[in-house]
């Protein structure tokens, strides 16, 4: 398979290699239930952009920290750039050591040409790098940081576990006719724990795979608003600060100075850069019926979000939405037992 690999946002993956020992023992198998253990069946993790019958879009692995790399090279750049102005104040206009002026600019402006690199890597490019699973054609359309579009087989790609330092997310390689040599590879949704991990991989799966779109449609509580728009100054603030519990409100409180500086780094990235346009065979192949009864997205989402981010909801709304959730759950695991027994 000749294919083009993609150049990654901040560090290229790597490529024309062999897959390693870890990525074997770490793979997701497609046609294979990945038993999960809990009240649990299926995770989506916030990640969906768009869930019909014919496609389940998901945001990239960076959507969720997007800013947070610009914001210290934006305040790193700010910095240096009042740094040279002041130099150049007192050499200029108080008769200052010239010479000394020239050395800072050069020194700091060499320091905001590097930042700049990585800070444009993340503004002025696209708000997000959405992956689509067509569930119709049992195929995979991946839009990458390149600005290329590919179309793989559901069936031939090797997922499997990335660590990304401290935190792991699902990537899909694609694989030489060998089926050991790595081509290309992407990522998407959501980077975190292993244990989640699993159930992610279940909620993928099952849609492609399982006879559950509906249950898998009542587990879905929130969606990115990024289809087709652009995300807003408050909804990327709100994505930085969730909270899972009142726990987390001092910490979280302590923190929101640094928050608040991400939250505009974030908001420039969104606004000065391009939203991810899908390819016209892609919108064929992914053709939606007009009666179709699955059809989940951002307009679906709960209009008291400040509530649920700041983990402070009513005791009604707390337990409705549990068990919703575990109803969901409850009938996509009796499907799965049914199918391939306890």
């Amino acid at each position: 398979m000749a294919i083009s690999h993609d150049i990654g946002l901040f560090f290229p993956f790597k490529v024309n290699r062999p897959l390693t020992k870890e990525e074997k023992q770490s793979r997701f198998v497609q046609g294979k239930r990945r038993k999960c253990y809990g009240e649990a069946a299926v995770l989506d993790l916030d990640t969906v952009i768009r869930i019909n019958s014919s496609y389940l879009e998901v945001v990239d692995k960076f959507y969720p920290t997007k800013g947070y790399v610009a914001s210290f090279m934006m305040a790193f750049c700010i910095l240096f750039l009042i740094a040279i102005i002041a130099t150049a104040k007192i050499a200029i206009f108080n008769d200052g050591n010239v010479p000394m002026f020239f050395f800072i600019l050069i020194l700091f402006g060499s320091a905001i040409f590097w930042l700049g690199r990585f800070l444009l890597k993340d503004w002025f490019r696209r708000t997000h790098y959405p992956v689509r699973f067509n569930r119709k054609k049992q195929q995979v359309h991946v839009y990458q940081v390149s600005g290329e579009v590919i179309t793989i087989p559901w069936k031939d790609i090797f997922f499997t576990t990335s660590k990304q330092k401290v935190s792991y997310c699902i990537v899909g390689h694609v694989l030489a006719d060998d089926k050991e040599i790595v081509l290309n590879t992407f990522s998407f949704g959501y980077v975190g724990q292993r244990e989640e991990l699993s159930l992610y991989w279940e909620f993928i799966r099952c849609y492609m795979e399982e006879d559950c779109l509906a249950e898998m449609a009542e587990t879905i509580l929130y969606c990115p608003p990024v289809e087709k728009r652009k995300e807003g100054y408050i909804t990327g603030l709100q994505t930085l600060i969730k909270m899972d519990s009142r726990l987390e409100w001092i910490p979280n409180l302590l923190l929101l100075p640094l928050s608040l500086v991400e939250s505009i780094a974030r908001y420039i990235a969104m606004q000065t850069s391009k939203i991810p346009q899908w390819s016209p065979d892609v919108l064929e192949a992914c053709a939606v019926d007009s009666h179709d009864p699955i059809n989940v997205g951002a307009e679906n989402n709960s209009p008291h979000r400040w509530r649920t981010v700041l983990a402070n909801e009513s005791r009604e709304v707390y337990d409705a939405k549990n068990q919703r959730l575990e109803s969901a759950n409850q009938k996509i695991k009796a499907k799965l037992d049914a199918r391939y027994g306890e």
